[in-house]
């Protein structure tokens, strides 16, 4: 069964990535980048992401900015944590 994740919105964007089928019906796998030679896929709530194409999609994060870098907090079980390769894949809208 699928993590809820249940969190404030507050400081919350969206995250470009790619979108597939989870073990379960109430989740999704979400993989960023969305293409690459290193990637990291996790499962997450279906209820945090929208699909936007084929696979492509986007999911909810909250953003932190550390020393300059920007990193994505996943909705995961784990709340992985993503470095945000191009500025242009989060957006507030």
């Amino acid at each position: 069964m699928a993590t809820t994740f249940q969190e404030s919105t507050e400081n919350q964007s969206w995250l470009k990535c790619r979108l597939d089928k989870g073990m379960f019906t109430d989740e999704r796998a979400v993989t960023y980048p969305p293409e690459g030679a290193i990637q990291k896929s996790v499962f997450v709530p279906a209820t945090v992401v929208e699909m936007l194409g084929d696979h492509n999609g986007r999911v909810r994060v909250r953003i932190v900015v550390r020393d300059g870098r920007t990193f994505a907090v996943l909705p995961s079980a784990n709340r992985d944590i993503v470095s945000v390769i191009r500025d242009q894949d989060v957006s507030n809208e």
